[in-house]
């Protein structure tokens, strides 16, 4: 849009402008809509345009206006081979049927696809019960969804790998979890539950053993027995 609005901007009656999909990349509709209006105006400035378009209402608009042409590029229907040859005049079809059933779509698909070009009379029938899977997710609780735990194992499904989770869902629904050495905060919906804490580790078991080295635990056991050397090197850090 930024890179359109300085074209629109810059162009005058000795440009020349090469739109490909113009209009495309959002709701049909408005892409459309959005697109006939650029023309337009562009038109209005006098510039020559050369747009390609999948977009019917916009090939519409060329058919009706009298300084706009139409035009096509052949192929062979039975090969999809392109031609290249430029038909002016003629209104190009996407051929999305057909090349659909070419691809292995099948019929009845085919078939409804066309009434529904037609008309929007949609199919809205209820699936049946019989082919609804109720199996309960491992995700799920008594509760319902199960609420992540510091240290239970998890899979992280984006990178198929095991992980520790270190905090719990917050409030934008991501966890913190402890994944290659490094904490990465994932949304809770990436993971799924492998082992509960509580089936991993005893009770009363420190947790804290999992996300800190020993170095570290050692720093501040001596510093809670009240260790004059740790506490000289906890001054010397914080100096750093």
């Amino acid at each position: 849009m930024k890179n359109l609005a300085d074209i629109i901007r810059e162009s005058n009656k000795s440009t020349l402008l090469l739109f490909d999909e113009i209009g495309s990349g959002t709701e049909p509709n408005e892409g459309a809509a959005l697109a006939i209006a650029i023309l337009e105006e562009l038109y209005h400035k006098g510039c020559i345009i050369v747009a390609t378009t999948h977009y019917g209402e916009i090939k519409n608009f060329s058919c009706q206006h009298p300084d706009f042409e139409n035009a096509a590029m052949e192929f062979r229907c039975d090969t999809l081979e392109p031609l290249y040859k430029l038909n002016i005049g003629k209104t190009g079809d996407s051929n999305a049927l057909y090349i659909s059933k070419k691809m292995g779509i099948s019929d009845n698909i085919i078939e409804r696809t066309r009434r529904y070009i037609q008309c929007k009379d949609y199919n809205y029938e209820l699936i049946r019960e019989s082919k609804v899977n109720k199996k309960k997710d491992i995700q799920e609780d008594k509760g319902g969804i199960y609420e992540f735990a510091a240290g239970d194992k998890v899979l992280w499904m984006d990178k198929n790998e095991s992980a520790i989770v270190y905090k719990e869902r917050d409030i934008y629904n991501n966890i913190t979890i402890l994944f290659n050495k490094e904490f990465v905060s994932v949304n809770y919906r990436r993971l799924k539950l492998e082992i509960k804490a509580s089936e991993l580790y005893p009770e009363g078991y420190d947790l804290n053993q999992l996300f800190t080295s020993f170095k570290e635990r050692k720093l501040e056991r001596d510093i809670e027995r009240g260790s004059k050397k740790a506490l000289k090197e906890l001054k010397k850090s914080h100096l750093k």
